[in-house]
């Protein structure tokens, strides 16, 4: 089996799960959506080296991001296709540039990690590898790797592998930085409308408070005073 990767971490548990089954995969990382350059090399080096450490077969595609954004960049830039459109478009990519390497290199099957996250279109994954594995005479060999998408994040957070934040285009990472912008923004308005609600009730709490410490203040100078006391009658005596 050729097994088309998109990153070291989302590799993890399909290739656990598949040697467990009996099957030893080859690791094909063919992601021309990835950019810019330094993040393209360094998601690279770091599967390229669990590869290693895991005796993996390991083996680059192609890196054209022209190719990619005649094909995928250009159609979302001037709004001819949705997100998922785009995503579908980029799956096609990737999944005919794979393969067409495992046809030509004596493959039966070939299977992605794509489906291990669950920020993809898991369906489309499934369209578009099997249509690309039809149109070179192999097996798709589709799984639906979310269920372990919680154990990959624990063990590829564990290794201290490099962990992206985003999928890979310039596209999502901008609608990443804007969705965690939308979530900081509601967490803030959530405890601001939280604080806004049970404003009486802390202040309640703030005043119960100072009345504690004010009452304990007291209570320490009182007993400064009966020491300061004591201890002068015990040097008059």
């Amino acid at each position: 089996m050729l097994l088309h990767a998109c990153c070291g971490p989302c590799s993890l548990e399909p290739v656990r799960v598949l040697r467990e089954r009996g099957c030893e995969p080859d690791v094909f990382y063919a992601n021309s959506n990835i950019g810019p350059a330094d993040e393209y090399a360094r998601r690279l080096e770091t599967i390229r080296q669990w590869a290693r450490e895991a005796g993996l077969v390991f083996v680059e595609g192609g890196w054209r991001p022209e190719a990619w954004d005649e094909q995928v960049g250009r159609p979302w830039r001037e709004g001819a296709a949705t997100r998922e459109e785009r995503c579908r478009a980029c799956y096609r990519l990737r999944f005919e540039e794979a393969a067409a390497y495992a046809a030509e290199h004596g493959y039966a099957s070939m299977g992605t990690t794509l489906s291990v996250s669950p920020y993809q279109y898991t369906d489309v994954i499934r369209e578009e590898l099997e249509r690309a594995c039809a149109a070179f005479g192999i097996r798709a060999a589709f799984e639906d790797w979310r269920p372990f998408y919680d154990e990959a994040t624990r063990r590829s957070r564990e290794a201290g592998m490099y962990r992206q934040n985003y999928c890979g285009c310039a596209f999502s990472k901008a609608e990443s930085e804007q969705e965690r912008a939308e979530r900081k923004e509601a967490r803030r308005a959530e405890r601001e409308r939280w604080l806004s609600e049970h404003a009486e009730e802390l202040e309640q709490e703030a005043r119960e408070r100072e009345a504690r410490r004010a009452e304990r203040a007291a209570y320490d100078a009182e007993r400064a005073r009966r020491r300061r006391i004591l201890k002068q009658l015990r040097k008059e005596a």
